[in-house]
């Protein structure tokens, strides 16, 4: 079944609602994690696509390269009242609202983001930048880790929800992370 391209402003068509764009990019991201959840239990030796390394306060993970639309510099950010203190702030980012959240601080480092941080730019509704301190490189196809789950999780990342499965990088296990939880929480204090 083929399905034809909604029509476009510069077409003479009328453009759908930003909520209902909004909308659509929750359900998707939903499916996504759903999707790759789905992919981790039924295990085998490889995880497929491309994966970010990032480093956040000593830590480091791998997150999905397809959530990604960009890395940028360390940007000044405008504080959000009544925010977590894992939220920055927010920046504008090509036009658009971004939350600036700090994975050092999500996982209880309190410290200022280093000069040179990055911030992973993680599109949706809202839109999410992950401040990390680097993104080391890109991983094709990491290895899955077979082990006890438990035992296996580095300390700094157990009992948190961004840890959607674990991989393994030059004998060292790497969660795997999903950032659904970050938008889910940012209303909510972190203790």
């Amino acid at each position: 079944m083929t399905t034809r391209p909604e029509p476009t402003a510069a077409a003479g068509g009328i453009r759908p609602p930003r909520a209902a764009l909004a909308a659509e990019v929750r359900r998707l991201e939903e499916a996504l994690r759903l999707a790759q959840r789905d992919l981790l239990a039924h295990g085998g030796d490889a995880l497929p696509g491309l994966h970010l390394l990032v480093e956040a306060a000593g830590r480091r993970a791998l997150l999905s390269a397809a959530r990604v639309s960009e890395v940028i510099r360390l940007v000044a950010t405008v504080p959000l009242a009544g925010a977590p203190p894992h939220v920055l702030g927010t920046f504008v980012c090509r036009g658009g609202p971004v939350v600036a959240v700090d994975l050092s601080a999500w996982l209880g480092v309190e410290r200022e983001p280093p000069l040179d941080a990055q911030i992973v730019i993680l599109p949706g509704a809202p839109t999410l930048g992950l401040v990390v301190d680097r993104v080391d490189r890109l991983v094709d196809g990491p290895r899955l880790f077979h082990g006890d789950a438990a035992s296996g999780t580095p300390p700094a990342w157990r009992g948190t929800p961004l840890v959607a499965g674990l991989c393994l990088l030059d004998r060292e296990v790497v969660p795997l992370l999903d950032p659904a939880p970050l938008a889910a929480g940012l209303s909510e204090p972190r203790s």
